[in-house]
């Protein structure tokens, strides 16, 4: 069988295979597939891991607005915790496509999992899709990254994208990441832990970080380490296994020309992509008006890649790049 190029392949262990744009003929600069019908017959129904949070968007939209029925797919949804949860699932082949971030992909792929990223997910933009806040109780003395060393620091997660992110944020800022002491809160009970003084500081994502600090007014947000790292970047996307892929190809091309609409969609509607967010996460639609969404495009741009495997390394999250 003719091989297929789909999204990134994650097969070699080297950067340029993993970061290699996509997709040699796989995907058109609309990044809309263009695939042979002749290599597989798609199946109608995926099983989907996804997360409650606004950097699904475009998949809501494709739902709600019934773009992926219209691609002849039956879309059974398993809302997870987060790529920890969402990867094994896809390994066993209790999932079809799954959501992670960038990290945990790549981390897959250096222990050989056959992930492959098929489609774009959610844009960091500094400044205006800025989703991770680093933050301090609004009454803190702490101003600086200088004034972080020696304190406590909360990542949701040790050892993860927020973590990584986190400490390049206070590196490039004056202060000395080696110098904090890192440990685990849960991003509901971040501002809590503030508040109370068990933390100093914590880094977490959207919307744990516009709800304390513009809506409850309990904490201060000192900056944004992704918008720190570079002015645009890929943060999480939808991956498949490989093998699947290869025996699903109509699926594919259907998952990802449903969810290119949706990304439409978000782009041209926000108002109504806020609504079907608070819809599909239990966000009050008030919140989502003053919170910062990712940005959303089609094609997956090595550019938007490189930045955060770099960080991972630098942190020691991934042992080659």
């Amino acid at each position: 069988m003719k091989k297929l190029n789909v999204g990134i392949d994650l097969r070699a262990l080297s950067r340029r295979e993993f970061l290699g744009t996509a997709l040699k003929g796989g995907i058109a600069t609309a990044g809309v597939l263009m695939l042979p019908w002749d290599l597989a017959l798609a199946e109608a129904k995926l099983n989907v891991g996804t997360m409650k949070i606004g950097d699904l968007s475009p998949f809501f939209l494709a739902l709600e607005r019934g773009f992926f029925k219209d691609s002849g797919l039956d879309i059974n949804i398993t809302a997870m915790v987060g790529g920890a949860a969402i990867a094994p699932a896809l390994a066993s082949g209790a999932l079809n496509v799954g959501w992670s971030n960038v990290v945990s992909v790549y981390q897959a792929h250096l222990e050989r999992f056959d992930y492959r990223f098929v489609a774009n997910g959610a844009i960091n933009k500094r400044a205006t899709n800025d989703v991770f806040g680093f933050q301090v109780a609004a009454d803190s003395p702490i101003k600086s990254a200088k004034d972080l060393n020696g304190k406590t620091i909360a990542s949701n997660t040790l050892n993860n994208i927020i973590h990584a992110s986190g400490q390049h944020w206070i590196d490039s800022n004056g202060g000395d990441s080696s110098k904090v002491k890192w440990v685990e809160v849960p991003f509901p009970q971040m501002e809590p832990a503030l508040v109370q003084k068990h933390i100093d500081a914590c880094v977490a994502v959207e919307p744990f970080v516009t709800v304390p600090s513009k809506v409850n007014k309990k904490t201060r947000v000192l900056g944004h380490p992704l918008g720190a790292i570079a002015p645009r970047l890929l943060i999480a996307s939808y991956f498949c296994r490989e093998v699947w892929i290869q025996k699903n190809v109509d699926a594919v091309k259907g998952f990802i020309t449903a969810l290119n609409r949706g990304i439409d969609t978000h782009n041209a509607n926000p108002e109504e992509a806020k609504v079907t967010i608070a819809k599909h996460t239990g966000l009050k639609p008030e919140f989502l008006k003053l919170m910062a969404l990712p940005a959303f495009e089609k094609k997956i741009l090595e550019s938007d890649l490189q930045p955060m495997i770099d960080v991972a390394f630098k942190y020691k999250l991934i042992n080659k790049k």
